[in-house]
């Protein structure tokens, strides 16, 4: 069996980041749709007074 050439090596390597690229815009997109369409929470302390 021969070894990879070059080319190959190549076409693989940037598959691969072209997948985890694509991995990490679903993974963005999903929770930007889960934070728009979640009801919102607001975490507010009240002010000190003195």
């Amino acid at each position: 069996m021969e070894a990879p050439s070059a080319i190959e090596e190549f076409g693989r390597s940037k598959l691969k980041w072209m997948q985890s690229e694509l991995s990490i815009e679903e993974m963005v997109n999903v929770r930007s749709w889960k934070v728009c369409n979640e009801p919102r929470q607001i975490h507010l302390k009240p002010l000190k007074t003195e």
